[in-house]
């Protein structure tokens, strides 16, 4: 693979992130970053989010509703998306290698990464509909 350098412009996006849980789109994040940094391009922001997930700082996650969003924690773990709010969560599995035998149990190929997506509606947007 490619080295490529450090820059500042990456530097920004790892900061921008760091410590985040709302797994934000490019776009979004972009939004943000231009406040500050109005030079810098919603191209520049997607092209180092992809190579952030690619060299695996961060992941870049599909959860159904056609836009990439991106996740600060590279760790092994389920997402939840919400149908009504369109929001992302983080579900922590205790072993999460269990998840992976358990599929692995049940093909001969090689699993490499697992990726867990649950979709439904969350415990807000429930309450709020219960009321």
């Amino acid at each position: 693979m490619l080295q490529r350098r450090n820059s500042k412009q990456r530097n920004v996006i790892r900061e921008y992130l760091c410590g985040r849980i709302d797994h934000p789109t490019a776009e979004k994040l972009y939004n943000e970053i231009k406040e500050e940094y109005p030079k810098m391009s919603l191209g520049t922001v997607y092209r180092n989010l992809m190579f952030l997930n690619e060299i695996g700082e961060i992941q870049a996650i599909e959860v159904g509703d056609g836009i990439t969003h991106f996740d600060p924690n590279p760790q092994p773990h389920a997402h939840f998306y919400c149908k009504k709010c369109k929001q992302v969560s983080d579900i922590f599995i205790e072993d999460y290698n269990k998840v992976m035998s358990i599929f692995a149990n049940q093909t001969n190929n090689e699993i490499e990464k697992c990726n867990v997506f649950l979709e439904g509606v969350c415990e807000l947007c429930k309450n709020k509909t219960d009321a």
